[in-house]
């Protein structure tokens, strides 16, 4: 039997095509992926960027996950209920708790005002190099003073 892809007549002769595009096609499969992240410098826009969809699929998997757990946790038996939670809660240390409350706000403080940053982005304000590295450092201090301002209430 003749291998997959191959003609059995003896009749066939391959084209100047099919001739010229078998190394096209093997030295495309040596090549590295484009674009790859290891050729670029890394900048503020992107990791904003990144971090804005990590906030925003954390905040979704915490707020569902935690309406679910509340939901169902009381049916199966995981005691996730609001008097179990806060027993829970008040046993830990207050640095325990400062940290905690931070660790939850930074991701929404975050978000929030990133969001804002693209609502003003929408006014075609801001868009400038400059401005948009302006924009991106104030998110960061805005979101990390909320955050610290909301871990220590």
């Amino acid at each position: 039997m003749a291998p997959v892809g191959t003609r059995i007549l003896s009749s066939y002769q391959p084209n100047q095509k099919e001739v010229t595009v078998a190394p096209i096609i093997e030295q495309r499969k040596n090549r590295p992926l484009s674009p790859h992240l290891t050729i670029y410098q890394p900048q503020l826009t992107w990791y904003l960027s990144l971090f804005h969809r990590f906030t925003g699929g954390a905040l979704a998997v915490g707020f569902y996950g935690g309406a679910i757990a509340y939901a169902v946790g009381p049916m199966v038996g995981l005691g996730f209920d609001a008097a179990t939670v806060t027993s829970a809660i008040a046993t830990l240390p207050v640095a325990a708790k400062v940290t905690g409350k931070f660790i939850v706000a930074l991701p929404f403080t975050f978000h929030s005002f990133n969001g804002l940053r693209h609502l003003l982005w929408d006014t075609t304000a801001g868009l400038t190099l400059p401005g948009v590295y302006a924009t991106g450092y104030t998110v960061l201090g805005l979101s990390t003073a909320s955050a610290a301002a909301l871990a220590l209430i």
